[in-house]
C-alpha cells in the first residue's frame, strides 16, 4: 500500500507552478535549491525503500528521517571539513554533505546498512548510522542524546589543539555541529553537555559547537508541550539562539547561515532550532497510528514548501514536472488514501493480551476473561513491568526484550 505521505507529496507536487514572485533576503538561489532538494528527495526515497526492504524480510529495523529533511539546508551552510555528529534522523543532511565531496555514493552506503549487509563502510553492517571519515561525519550510536558530550569534546579540542600547537583533524576555524531531537533535549545527559558550553562560553573560553535541535514535537509517543525548547534554550545566558521553519527550505538555510556563521566568527555555542514534523511513524516497524500524530499537523507536509523556491524562482533550468522524484525512485504509485487523524491513546496502540495459566491470580489492576482452560488479561498499567505480560502481534520490541529478561532469569535461578 503506498505511503499516504508519499501519495499528497506527489499529488501537491504536481500542482505546483512558477509564481513569479522574487526570492526572500538570504535565501539561496535556484540551482541551490535544486541541489539541496534533490538532498531532500534522496532522504525521503531511502526512508521508502527501508520499509518495503523490511516487509520483504530483507531489511531491518531503522529510522527513518521523513519530515527533517530541512537538515538539508544545515549541511548547505557549512564546510565539508567541520566536523558532524548526526541525529538519527539527518539523511538529508548527509546526503548534502556527500554531494560536496567528490566520489561519494551514500546512498548505497545508506541502503548497505538498511541490509545489514558487511560491505557497508559506516557500521559493517552493525547498526544504520550516519558516518564517514571523508565527509568527517562521526558516528554514533541512537542512545537518546549520548553524542552531545561528545560533541563538546570535538568543539573544545579544535581551539585546544591549536593554542598548543597540536595537529588537528580539522582546521583552525571548524565549527562542530551537532543535531538531535527535542525529545532529547530533555534528557539529563544533553542538559549537562549544554550547561558544560554555555559554563565555557562564560569564561570566555573557545568553543565553536552549533547545536541543532530538530524540533518535531513527540517523543515517540510522548507529545513536547509547545513552546517548551524556546523557552528552555530560547534565553540561556552565553548561547545564541536561532529559530527557524525546517519545512521551508529558504528559511531553514537563511538561519542555518547566520548560526554557523555566528559560531565560526565569535568561536561560541549556538543553538539553532528548527521546527520540523514527523511522518510516518517514529520508526519502520511502527506506524504513526501506534505512536501519535503530529502534534502541529500541517495541511501541507514537509517537503512540499520545499519546493516553493524551486517552483517560483523563474532562474532555473526547466525540467519536466516529476523528473527530479523519478529519478531517484522509479514507479511512483498513486492513491487517494488520507491517514486518519487519532483520536486518543487508545486508537495509537492495540490492547495488550497475554496469556496465563487457569487459576493463576490475575496482576493487580487486569481483567480477567476465562476462555476454556486458560485466561486472559489486559493490563490498564503501563511502563516495563506492564510490557512483560504482553505478547502477539501486538507486542512492541521493549515487551519482548523484559520477557526474555525474565526468562532467562528464571532458568539462571532454577524456576
Amino acid at each position: 500500500m503506498p505511503e499516504p505521505a508519499d501519495v499528497h507529496f506527489l499529488e501537491t507536487a504536481a500542482t505546483l507552478v512558477p509564481s513569479g514572485a522574487p526570492a526572500p533576503p538570504g535565501a539561496p538561489n535556484a540551482e541551490r535549491c535544486l541541489e539541496l532538494f534533490d538532498a531532500q528527495l534522496g532522504s525521503r526515497h531511502l526512508d521508502l525503500a527501508a520499509r518495503r526492504l523490511q516487509a520483504q524480510g530483507h531489511g531491518f529495523y531503522t529510522i527513518g528521517s521523513s519530515g527533517h529533511e530541512g537538515n538539508a539546508a544545515v549541511a548547505g551552510a557549512l564546510r565539508p571539513d567541520d566536523p558532524a555528529l548526526l541525529h538519527y534522523r539527518s539523511g538529508a543532511f548527509f546526503l548534502e554533505r556527500a554531494r560536496q565531496v567528490p566520489g561519494r555514493n551514500p546512498l548505497r552506503d545508506v541502503l548497505l546498512g538498511l541490509v545489514a549487509a558487511a560491505e557497508e563502510p559506516i557500521a559493517g553492517g552493525r547498526h544504520k548510522v550516519f558516518g564517514s571519515r571523508p565527509l568527517n561525519v562521526i558516528p554514533q550510536t541512537s542512545t537518546i542524546a549520548s553524542h552531545l558530550p561528545r560533541a563538546l569534546g570535538v568543539a573544545f579540542a579544535i581551539e585546544r589543539a591549536a593554542r598548543l600547537g597540536l595537529d588537528s583533524p580539522w582546521p583552525r576555524d571548524a565549527v562542530t555541529v551537532c543535531s538531535f531531537g527535542d525529545a532529547s533535549a530533555n534528557h539529563s545527559t544533553a542538559a549537562g553537555a549544554v550547561n558544560a558550553a554555555v559554563n565555557c562560553g562564560y569564561q570566555g573560553l573557545p568553543l565553536p559547537l552549533l547545536l541543532v535541535c530538530e524540533d518535531n514535537g513527540i517523543g515517540i509517543s510522548v507529545p513536547t508541550a509547545p513552546g517548551w525548547i524556546e523557552a528552555a534554550y530560547g534565553s540561556r545566558p552565553g548561547l545564541a539562539y536561532f529559530p527557524a521553519d525546517g519545512c521551508d527550505l529558504a528559511d531553514a538555510h537563511a538561519a542555518a547561515a547566520r548560526a554557523a556563521g555566528w559560531v565560526r566568527e565569535r568561536r561560541r555555542p549556538a543553538f539553532l532550532h528548527l521546527r520540523t514534523v514527523r511522518l510516518m511513524g517514529h520508526a519502520a516497524p511502527t506506524s504513526s497510528r501506534r505512536t501519535g500524530p503530529p502534534p502541529r499537523w500541517r495541511p501541507t507536509w514537509s517537503g512540499t514548501r520545499s519546493c516553493g523556491p524551486r517552483a517560483s524562482s523563474s532562474t532555473a533550468a526547466p525540467r519536466p514536472r516529476g523528473t527530479s522524484s523519478a529519478s531517484t525512485r522509479p514507479n511512483a504509485r498513486r492513491s487517494r488514501r488520507w491517514p486518519r487523524r487519532s483520536r486518543g491513546p487508545r486508537a495509537w496502540r492495540p490492547p495488550r493480551r497475554s496469556w496465563r495459566p487457569s487459576g493463576t491470580p490475575a496482576p493487580a489492576g487486569g481483567r480477567v476473561a476465562r476462555t476454556g482452560s486458560r485466561s486472559r488479561w489486559l493490563r490498564r498499567s503501563t511502563g516495563p513491568s506492564a510490557s512483560c505480560w504482553t505478547s502477539g502481534p501486538a507486542c512492541s520490541s521493549s515487551a519482548r526484550t523484559w520477557r526474555a529478561r525474565a526468562a532467562s532469569t528464571g532458568s539462571r535461578a532454577g524456576w
